[in-house]
């Protein structure tokens, strides 16, 4: 067996709907469409360059809401991000300054845990 990519990550939700609202509204990430059942979003998901991050309902995931295995966004400018993200009223941790990157995490409206990352540039040469 040889693994050739990431299909998705998924994080639980109890509510789909109002949780995507705020991932397009606070990280403007784009949804494809909701896959609906009984009236209830239950998933959907945002496509990024080579990877997907997806919301679907706890009891599809099997996990409570609030336990996401943890999503690390890659952004250009960590601090022009963590920034913006206070100016809509995020609260967001110190930034870990590591060797290699810049790390700063916060939650989603369930407790999820996000984790922006950015590379350093003498890392990626």
């Amino acid at each position: 067996m040889k693994i050739k990519d990431l299909a998705f990550v998924a994080y639980p939700s109890d509510d789909v709907a109002g949780t995507r609202t705020w991932y397009e509204n606070t990280l403007g990430l784009a949804f494809v469409g909701p896959y609906v059942e009984n009236g209830v979003e239950k998933y959907n998901e945002a496509h990024l360059a080579t990877s997907c991050f997806s919301l679907m309902a706890s009891e599809w995931v099997g996990r409570p809401a609030g336990a996401g295995a943890g999503a690390f966004f890659e952004v250009d400018d960590i601090d022009a991000a963590m920034r913006e993200l206070r100016d809509k009223g995020v609260t967001i941790g110190d930034v870990f300054d590591g060797p290699v990157c810049k790390q700063a995490s916060f939650s989603d409206p369930e407790a999820n845990t996000i984790t922006l990352h950015q590379v350093k540039r003498a890392a990626r040469a």
